[in-house]
């Protein structure tokens, strides 16, 4: 079976990191074939790699968010339905969104196979496709992923990669 890989790498230059998150965590990809004829696409696995500073303040420890949200053209917009809890207790403010929801272990590295999450594409896929990373806060918005490790122990995503495998009939 064939495999297509989404690969995102974090552009943000540590040496002289911004904080504009949504400006680095928005990625646009470009695929090695011109286009894909996909009838379905499954996600087999992600492995994601997070970035820390060598330092902490005094006190800090690394906050690693518990998933990331992630948003990839044509895909996740049709076909991902979230069921989220309110922002607040017995509140009434839900967030909705349609990103593919993917958790993270408790260190800097998190890499997952077995998994067979299928989606219907039945069309040619792009050679360009946008993938968009973001997370929950400490508010329970939902915010750009990231993108500069700081001493106050915020970290930040260095690459992402999903492993996806296709079927196609045609050329349609």
């Amino acid at each position: 079976m064939p495999v297509l890989t989404l690969h995102y790498r974090n552009f943000n230059d540590p040496s002289s990191p911004s904080t504009d998150h949504a400006k680095f965590s928005t990625q646009k990809l470009r695929m090695s074939s011109l286009s894909v004829p996909i009838q379905n696409l499954t996600l087999t696995g992600y492995a994601v790699n997070l970035r820390k500073s060598a330092t902490l303040d005094g006190g800090a420890s690394y906050d690693i968010p518990d998933h990331l949200l992630i948003s990839f053209d044509e895909i996740t917009s049709q076909q991902i339905n979230n069921l989220s809890p309110p922002k607040t207790h017995n509140g009434t403010d839900y967030l909705q969104t349609h990103a593919l929801q993917l958790p993270l272990s408790d260190n800097l590295n998190t890499i997952q196979f077995g998994m067979n999450l299928d989606f219907l594409v039945n069309k040619r896929l792009d050679r360009e496709i946008t993938i968009s990373i973001q997370k929950y806060d400490s508010a329970n918005n939902i915010v750009p992923m990231t993108t500069s490790a700081l001493t106050s122990g915020q970290v930040s995503i260095d690459h992402l990669i999903l492993y996806f495998t296709y079927q196609y009939i045609g050329a349609f």
